[in-house]
Formats: C-alpha cells, structure tokens, sequence
C-alpha cells in the first residue's frame, strides 16, 4: 500500500509537471529588467511599455531597477535567467553594443547570451553647448580650440558618448579633456551650468534642456538632419564623414527563449509601440520608433555590435 501510494503520487506530480510545461504562455507574471536607474529616460520608455504589455499579454509585468556598472549589472542578470520568455531586457547600444568592445572581460555576459527580440526606440547623438555660448557651428568651435589649446572639456554619460568624445578629438585634432560622468543627464546639467564646454548626448535626453534654451546643438552625427531639430547640419555636412552615432533601446530575452515566445513578444512590442501613451512620451522626446520584424531586429543587433566594435577602435580608447 506504501509502495503504491508512493507510485500515485509520483505519477501525479508527473503530471502536475507536464501540465506546467505545457502551460500557455504566459502564465504567470514577466520581469521587465531595466539596467538603469528609475525615473531615466530608458526607464520611463520601460513603463510605458510595462503597461502596454500587461493588457496585450494579459498578464503583470513588473519592473526591475537593477543598475550600475554601465548598465552591465542588470544585463548579466538577464543573461543568467532561464530562457522562457519570463525575463526580458530593456538593452541598449550601451548594454547590448559598446559594452562588447568597451569591457570585453567585465560584463558577465557577451552577444551570444541574448537574443534582440524587438526594438523600440532611436535618437541620434549629437554635440551640444550651452545655450548662450557663442559658437555657431562645428567651425566655431574648432577655431576657438585652435587659439585656446589645452582648455575646452567635453562631457560624457556614458560608453556610447565616451566614445564620441574619443572619436571627436582624435578626427577634429581637438585638444579637449573627456570629463565622464554616471549618465548623460548629468553631463548636459554641467554643461548648462558652464562646467564644461561641449557634451555629446543622444538627442531624446537633451530635448528638455533645448526647450528650456539652456543647450543648443551643433551638429547632429546622422546620415540625415534630425526632424526635431531641421535647422542643425548633421557632422557630414560639416566635413566630418562616417560620424553617424545613436542611441537606441530594444528589448532582448537570454538565448534559447522558444520561437513562438519570441515572437508573440514581439507582437506585443510593436503593438506597444502604436498605442496613444507610446507614441505621446516618443512627440514629447523626440525618439523615433524602431519598429522592426524579429529578423530585422537580430540582423539590426549584430550590426549595431560590428558599428560600436569599429567605432571603439576608431576612438582609439583602450577597452578595459
């Protein structure tokens, strides 16, 4: 009677199991892991899209503030989740591009460990300085850095504005200090103040200092002029080709995420992207929609990895 009681209810965990793994995704509630601090332009966006995804999947999801390290804390810890649709990744071109060739042997995960499953949105980066200094154009500058060798000081909130400051002096012959700072905010709050010179930011964090004329931009590292700011010359069209920088955000599952999962996510995600919230909060910060398919997505996140790979180099900074 023991042996057969031990049977049945061995049998029926069995089944509880199958019946588990069966379940129809999703069934339970899905982590929205953002590697960056609340209240942050990438951790608004995630909200938004939190909300979206609860009505559309019919099921919570919850946010994860988990940052620190460049955005690699909360990256690592995707990376190690299991892969069934359940953690998912608000990445960026810092987290899932830079990251790769800026600290190759720091991050506790690399471009295998993720799968981009859908984008959401891009800015171009662009050079920006304070709203009353007397610079016009990326002309202007260079001349004043010519007479006044050794003292302008360029901001950066990040790996991706690191490297564009890198890139920026080494192409211009620009005899500036990088000054880094914990996030772009940061940078463009210093410049405004006039403690430094010049910043690189993506465009949708500057939005609100522009609209307030505490920065304007210079030039904008785009194949084309940005359409929230018309009257800015992109950097090609002052002398400065192959200087096509942005920030962008997309959401990535850890590799091995079933098909179907990955692609019901990415229903999802583009449904997100057209509703009545997402599409005030990107007029409200001039990002532009990445609405791409799942294959355009893996292609867009292999080439943004090869860009940033060439671009580190470029800089010429040291990865770490």
């Amino acid at each position: 009677m023991l042996r057969s009681s031990f049977l049945l209810g061995a049998l029926c965990a069995l089944g509880t199991a199958s019946a588990w793994a069966q379940a129809p995704y999703p069934s339970r509630p899905l982590t929205l892991v953002v590697p960056f601090a609340a209240g942050s332009g990438t951790d608004i966006g995630a909200r938004v899209l939190a909300k979206d995804l609860t009505e559309l999947l019919k099921t919570p999801v919850v946010i994860d503030n988990k940052q620190g390290a460049n955005g690699a804390l909360g990256a690592a810890a995707v990376a190690r989740a299991k892969p069934d649709g359940y953690t998912l990744l608000i990445g960026s071109a810092t987290t899932n591009a830079v990251n790769f060739s800026f600290f190759p042997s720091k991050l506790g995960y690399e471009p295998g460990s993720f799968d981009m499953v859908a984008g959401l949105g891009t800015s171009p980066i662009s050079l920006y300085v304070a709203g009353n200094a007397k610079w016009r154009n990326l002309a202007d500058l260079r001349a004043y850095a010519k007479a006044h060798p050794n003292e302008l000081r360029c901001g950066s909130g990040n790996a991706v504005t690191q490297v564009a400051c890198e890139i920026f002096r080494k192409t211009t012959g620009i005899d500036a200090v990088t000054v880094p700072y914990k996030s772009n905010p940061q940078s463009l709050t210093d410049l405004a103040g006039g403690h430094i010179d010049f910043a690189f930011s993506d465009a949708s964090v500057a939005k609100v200092f522009i609209d307030g004329n505490k920065l304007k931009p210079l030039a904008v590292a785009a194949a084309q002029r940005y359409p929230a700011t018309p009257d800015v010359a992109t950097f090609r069209e002052q002398g400065m080709a192959d200087f096509e920088l942005a920030g962008w955000t997309a959401v990535f599952v850890p590799t091995g995420t079933p098909a179907p999962v990955a692609e019901m996510l990415n229903a999802a995600v583009r449904k997100s992207l057209a509703s009545p919230e997402s599409v005030q909060l990107r007029a409200s910060n001039g990002t532009q929609p990445l609405a791409f398919t799942l294959e355009e997505s893996r292609r867009f996140a292999k080439e943004e990895i090869a860009r940033w790979a060439r671009y580190v180099k470029n800089s010429g900074v040291k990865p770490e």
